[in-house]
């Protein structure tokens, strides 16, 4: 009898034991990767203005970019990646929601429109960025060679007319974005934005009808006001005459082919998820399961023993075991991990993210496995020091 007592506490130590390394397993993809917190923290974690500057200055020659735009690029990323940051994790959230079965659907789209497809996503990003040298540049092309050689002296009055346009530019691309976005991503089959260019011409007209009067070409400088105006009209007039009144978006300047592939990448998307979030049903499945199993080998142990030094020395000694292994296989494992990281070809704004996302990764398993050695040692503590009651006659 005492020998299939011992046996079955062997058996059972045994199992809790396996069981114990694997909840703690379980227990760390939990606390990770499963974790949208986790994911988020990792994500803020990441200093992207930095690797861009870094990737940059390794990667990209000054031949290829100026200092002055590596300047103006690092700057623009600074600045953006608090909201690109902010607007990742709101993104994240809803599809763990999905995978975790809190949500029946993923609705990448909706997910999509609600964080960067939206005028207020663009408008922010529009806020960061110098619009108006981008702006005054594409102008200055679009112009100086529709301007006569004598009048070319006008381009350099183009950043007073973009930083005059520059309201209606942001607000007409806010108005813009949400019917671009539907029709993007699918929620509208149609697409017609009209935006008118009178604001553009008029502010043309005014400031370089200003300047030509004020400081006239040398040629013309002799004529009377009234002649200038003239000269100018007919000039200014050659040179909108080839522009439109209006800029119209619709389906024909996107095209269907746009829509169509995005909606193909949802779809591939989707199913992915679908897919991942099944494995995850049967994983969170598992684990309840497995923390059942191991409440059940805890109370075999103790029903077995029946006493309590005997099931705190049972219960505490695969505690100890496994908590022991686990810490010094984690130590061990990061050791060999970082040395192998350092051995592969990995870009060198990366290295020092892995082994910071490693020790993060491992921290779960780390407490976990502290906590059943100190465990172990507590119960094992007290099954040597507990005094079971005498009976009294």
């Amino acid at each position: 009898m005492k020998f299939l007592k011992v046996l079955a506490l062997s058996l059972i130590s045994s199992l809790l034991v396996l069981s114990l390394f694997a909840f703690g397993i379980a227990l760390t993809l939990n606390y990770t990767l499963l974790n949208p917190d986790f994911i988020v923290s990792e994500v803020d974690k990441v200093d992207i203005s930095s690797l861009v500057e870094e990737f940059i200055s390794e990667e990209i020659s000054e031949e290829e970019l100026p200092e002055e735009l590596r300047v103006v690029l690092v700057d623009t990323v600074t600045k953006l990646e608090p909201v690109v940051k902010e607007r990742a994790n709101a993104t994240i959230y809803p599809i763990f929601d999905y995978l975790l079965g809190k949500s029946q659907s993923p609705d990448l789209a909706l997910t999509l429109r609600n964080t960067f497809l939206n005028s207020e996503f663009v408008v922010s990003v529009l806020d960061e960025l110098d619009v108006s040298s981008l702006a005054e540049e594409l102008l200055t092309e679009e112009f100086i060679e529709e301007i006569p050689e004598e009048m070319e002296y006008l381009v350099e009055y183009m950043d007073d007319i973009v930083a005059e346009l520059e309201p209606w530019a942001k607000e007409q691309v806010s108005i813009a974005a949400d019917p671009v976005f539907d029709y993007l991503v699918g929620e509208s089959q149609s697409l017609n934005v009209v935006i008118s260019l009178e604001p553009v011409m008029e502010s043309l007209e005014d400031t370089l009808r200003e300047a030509f009067l004020e400081s006239p070409p040398s040629d013309l400088s002799h004529l009377p006001q009234a002649e200038l105006e003239l000269y100018f009209d007919v000039y200014f007039q050659e040179l909108t005459e080839t522009m439109p009144s209006t800029f119209e978006i619709n389906e024909s300047l996107l095209g269907t082919e746009v829509p169509a592939e995005i909606a193909e990448a949802l779809a591939e998307t989707e199913g992915a998820l679908e897919q991942a979030r099944q494995y995850i049903g049967y994983f969170q499945l598992g684990y309840k399961i497995l923390i059942g199993f191991t409440l059940l080998l805890i109370l075999g142990i103790v029903l077995i023993n029946r006493q309590v030094k005997g099931a705190t020395r049972g219960i505490g000694i695969p505690f100890l075991t496994c908590g022991a292994l686990s810490y010094i296989g984690i130590l061990i494992a990061k050791n060999i991990i970082r040395k192998l990281l350092m051995r592969l070809d990995i870009p060198a704004q990366f290295q020092p993210l892995l082994p910071q996302l490693l020790s993060d990764f491992l921290a779960p398993l780390q407490w976990f496995s502290l906590g059943l050695f100190i465990s172990g040692i507590a119960l094992i503590i007290v099954s040597f020091i507990y005094k079971p009651r005498q009976p009294s006659f």
